[in-house]
């Protein structure tokens, strides 16, 4: 156990605390969404780039090898780091942002290069198909005075309107009660990232195509650690990381290879990616050929290994991590959560009544970040205690 759990005064929160039964009724309520939505996402996830002969499964794995090399994933610097010239940030829109006819900050929607480069020779050639992904996207909720933290936000697989996750996250409470600037980070594959071969948001990542995958991870964090660089040249305040689903993966990888992250709150986050699509295949056809061409779980995560948080120790000191999960979610289950709680020495941890598709009661999580956020002294405790219940 680590030095920073023993002497911490935060408290930690039981996994398998009972629910009140009222909360239970309200998780029941969400499963049926959870259920559509696993049914879609089974169906985008099988549907593609699944190898089709021993010989295609084998030159996959062969391709797989530069992923999982031993001193790679033990210094994952070497893929994950910062680019060595980072890119300028192009204001596409800015515009004041008001409160009660009162400016009190800048709305901003920031676009730039992206700095990576595929590493696969192989996908390189794919990846020139996407002109739409060398594009990278960012929006802010910035004071007009340095704040004093910022919180840098990123979405669900298949989502990724700025306009939709400023409700999800209760943006609003984060800027206007908590005192935050607030930046939101569209990943490749989703939104206005999404390429034209693709039918929607998120069909090409995560996939079946084990080799984009790992690179558009790769890009992912090379991008959010660019957008590190930028923020803290604005304003040097404390950076911390909020996501959801494939989100809440993506910040807590980005808390085990970036030190300079001050806080991480994962939700509804699983701890593989790997794991969690292995479990939810069933017996789909596709999912048996898999088989028979001799995938397995342990191997299906190997090859995703450098991108999972399991992989690596989390730079984020203990007591300033928290995860989120939500009681009614069937899609990253209990055992999923429960991975990640445990391999980062059972931080701080808060449940909500509601499910992965259909956060009811969400309010709930928003208010207890608060109050984490008051806890580890980001915010001041006038801040919370003003905020709107």
């Amino acid at each position: 156990m680590s030095q920073a759990r023993e002497s911490s005064k935060l408290p930690v929160v039981s996994m398998h605390a009972p629910p009140a039964v009222p909360e239970q009724l309200v998780a029941f309520a969400t499963r049926a969404a959870d259920k559509i939505l696993l049914a879609a996402l089974r169906r985008l996830f099988l549907g593609n780039d699944v190898p089709t002969s021993e010989a295609s499964f084998r030159s996959v794995v062969d391709r797989l090898q530069r992923y999982v090399d031993p001193e790679l994933l033990a210094d994952p610097e070497r893929l994950l780091g910062l680019p060595p010239k980072l890119p300028k940030l192009r204001v596409v829109q800015r515009q004041p942002l008001t409160r009660l006819r009162r400016e009190v900050g800048i709305d901003e929607h920031l676009c730039f290069a992206t700095p990576y480069q595929p590493c696969d020779p192989e996908y390189a050639s794919e990846y020139a198909s996407y002109p739409e992904i060398a594009t990278g996207h960012m929006w802010s909720w910035r004071h007009l005075d340095p704040a004093p933290a910022t919180i840098l936000l990123t979405h669900g697989w298949g989502v990724g309107p700025w306009w939709m996750h400023r409700y999800e996250y209760d943006v609003p409470y984060l800027f206007h009660e908590l005192g935050l600037d607030v930046y939101f980070y569209l990943a490749p594959f989703h939104g206005r990232r999404t390429p034209s071969q693709a039918r929607l948001g998120g069909q090409l990542h995560p996939s079946a195509d084990l080799v984009r995958t790992n690179e558009a991870f790769i890009q992912t964090a090379i991008e959010l650690r660019t957008l590190i660089s930028a923020i803290l040249a604005r304003n040097e305040a404390p950076v911390g990381m909020m996501g959801s689903s494939l989100g809440g993966y993506t910040s807590a990888l980005m808390a085990s290879i970036d030190e300079r992250l001050d806080f991480v709150i994962p939700v509804l986050a699983p701890a593989s990616m790997a794991h969690l699509l292995w479990d939810h295949a069933g017996d789909d056809p596709l999912h048996q050929r898999a088989l028979r061409l001799g995938m397995t779980r342990e191997r299906f995560h190997h090859f995703w290994s450098l991108h999972s948080p399991l992989t690596h120790r989390p730079k984020v000191p203990w007591g300033r991590r928290m995860i989120v999960t939500g009681l009614g979610d069937t899609l990253v289950t209990a055992d999923h959560t429960r991975d990640l709680w445990e391999h980062w020495d059972r931080p701080r941890h808060f449940r909500f009544p509601g499910g992965h598709a259909w956060q009811l009661q969400s309010k709930r999580y928003h208010r207890e970040v608060g109050r984490f956020l008051r806890d580890i002294g980001v915010v001041t405790p006038r801040a919370v205690a003003c905020a709107r219940p």
